[in-house]
């Protein structure tokens, strides 16, 4: 009787999709739905060609054997390459161990000197044009030219490193060099870069959440005797909660996929991204295992964002 009732329903699918049609081209609120349909086209087209379609190729891909670019001569696995992850791969969870460092270094900080950044410029005094187009200019500068520049301030003789020499010599301390050859200090040039890259963009945000705030609090707040520190935690820092977890977010969705600067520096360590990239482009253990590490970090992301939506929720004004 059940299978008889679903061979009915299934049978009835061709009717009501013709019966949508009808509507749609015949009825007037189907026809301005038709025309919002045709303008939604394009970009659902797009999203499925470049986006749906990739992932939907990247699980297939996960499960076979592929080396470098070619489809032919591979042959199905099953999740052989996922127990390679979970179970021998070691070089893979090195990198996500050093891009969970990069993380809890990078992101607290980028977001805590963009936000006093923002609180000084935000007092108007003079000069702030200027500063705030000067600290937003990383962020709209390529990263290929990025990293050239900064490969050259980490040069052995460079002057960050002479910087610290100086430091060690006047102070009579022993700070190390930071030398994108050196496996123990690269990791602090990628978060050094990237702190002095990230300070822009948050900024700018941060700046936007606070001229949104109606001024008359400040005024209420000075009434009733709060001064400026009190003012600042008890009203900005409230109110700009949505910028900050949504700044958090994008850090934390953004990090795991560091892999320019490393390519273009020749940093002796590694990331998630550039370990898929050496598997499926440079001769290593295939194109097959990169996708499923692909997958993982595309999973891992995927928790990071629905965590962050939850947050976000909760904490909705």
């Amino acid at each position: 009787m059940e299978k008889g009732t679903f061979a009915m329903r299934f049978k009835k699918i061709p009717e009501k999709i013709k019966n949508w049609f009808k509507w749609l081209f015949t009825t007037r609120k189907g026809q301005k739905n038709l025309w919002g349909l045709l303008f939604i086209i394009p970009a659902i087209t797009i999203f499925i060609i470049f986006t749906v379609v990739p992932i939907g190729m990247s699980f297939a891909l996960s499960l076979t054997n592929m080396k470098g670019l070619k489809l032919g001569n591979l042959d199905y696995v099953g999740l052989k390459n996922f127990r390679y992850i979970f179970k021998v791969d070691p070089m893979f969870w090195k990198a996500m161990k050093n891009i969970g460092l990069y993380t809890v270094i990078t992101v607290p900080l980028t977001l805590t000197s963009s936000l006093i950044l923002a609180v000084i410029i935000k007092k108007q005094i003079f000069g702030t044009k200027f500063f705030r187009g000067l600290f937003y200019l990383p962020g709209i500068t390529s990263g290929v030219a990025t990293a050239m520049v900064w490969l050259y301030l980490l040069n052995g003789n460079g002057i960050i490193n002479n910087g610290i020499r100086w430091f060690n010599k006047v102070f009579n301390a022993s700070m190390p060099l930071i030398l994108m050859n050196d496996s123990r200090s690269a990791i602090w040039g990628l978060i050094l870069m990237t702190l002095w890259g990230g300070l822009g963009g948050n900024m700018v945000l941060f700046l936007a959440g606070m001229n949104a705030i109606p001024p008359t609090l400040y005024e209420a707040a000075q009434i009733d005797g709060a001064n400026r520190v009190q003012s600042f935690f008890r009203i900005t820092l409230h109110l700009l909660k949505p910028s900050l977890i949504f700044a958090l977010t994008l850090s934390l969705i953004g990090s795991p996929q560091m892999f320019e600067p490393i390519l273009i520096m020749d940093a002796n360590t590694t990331t998630p991204v550039y370990e898929i990239y050496k598997n499926a482009m440079h001769g290593g253990l295939g194109t097959g295992l990169a996708t499923a590490q692909s997958i993982v970090l595309f999973v891992f992301i995927m928790l990071i964002t629905m965590v962050m939506q939850r947050v976000n929720k909760e904490y909705r004004l």
